[in-house]
């Protein structure tokens, strides 16, 4: 049980509750851990979530497939992140999305009843909790915004441009990505020996240096175009 009230306090949805209040708001929300392997899916398209989670521990994968039926992917869920809330809020019965494992981990499935039909009785965090989950879902709308513009790029150039300047740097250049090389493909929609030619064009001009999942910006106005 400890552990599942170690990432509740990780979780953007519980913050501003006490922690010793945790089992309140587990009971009330009639929380279930459950274990998941790597490459298991969770939601397959087409398919009704019908209980949002959070990640406990491990990585999972929100993906669609194109025309052309590859995978492509849209978010990576780490440590601490909720999924499914759009859909269950929406109350959506066919999911445009697919959510798999990328390794193995366990999650925290969730009841939003309380949260949306106001049910009596029930958790007086309700509010707290209804608060985080809208400012979780705005955050999210922001996150598919910025993928929809990278998207709209043209030139693999620029999708690379703005996905490394939406993330933190240090003062001397140094960004650290989120993913691999295989996966930063997927996730903009490139083939990957076409992004590495493309990262290798950017060091050779003198813009950056790469290593492994390491960058150094070179160019000092590249993050501020």
């Amino acid at each position: 049980m400890q552990s599942v009230f170690a990432a509740m306090g990780r979780c953007p949805l519980f913050e501003g509750i006490p922690k010793e209040k945790y089992p309140n708001v587990l009971t009330c929300l009639q929380g279930e851990a459950r274990a998941v392997s790597k490459d298991q899916v969770l939601l397959r398209m087409g398919e009704r979530q019908s209980r949002p989670g959070v990640v406990m521990w491990g990585t999972l994968r929100i993906s669609l497939y194109s025309e052309d039926g590859n995978l492509l992917t849209i978010e990576r869920l780490d440590a601490g992140m909720v999924f499914g809330e759009s859909l269950v809020c929406s109350m959506a019965e066919d999911s445009p999305i697919q959510i798999d494992a990328i390794t193995d981990g366990e999650v925290l499935y969730l009841d939003f009843d309380p949260l949306l039909l106001q049910q009596e009785n029930a958790c007086p965090f309700r509010t707290r909790v209804t608060a985080n989950l809208l400012r979780e879902m705005g955050r999210e709308a922001l996150f598919l915004n910025r993928k929809m513009r990278i998207l709209a790029q043209n030139r693999l150039r620029n999708r690379i441009t703005l996905y490394l300047q939406s993330l933190p740097a240090t003062s001397d250049g140094v960004i650290r990505l989120e993913m691999g090389r295989g996966e930063l493909a997927e996730y903009l929609c490139v083939d990957r020996s076409a992004l590495s030619r493309e990262l290798g064009r950017m060091q050779k001009d003198g813009i950056l240096t790469y290593q492994g999942q390491t960058v150094r910006i070179l160019d000092q106005d590249f993050l501020t175009v």
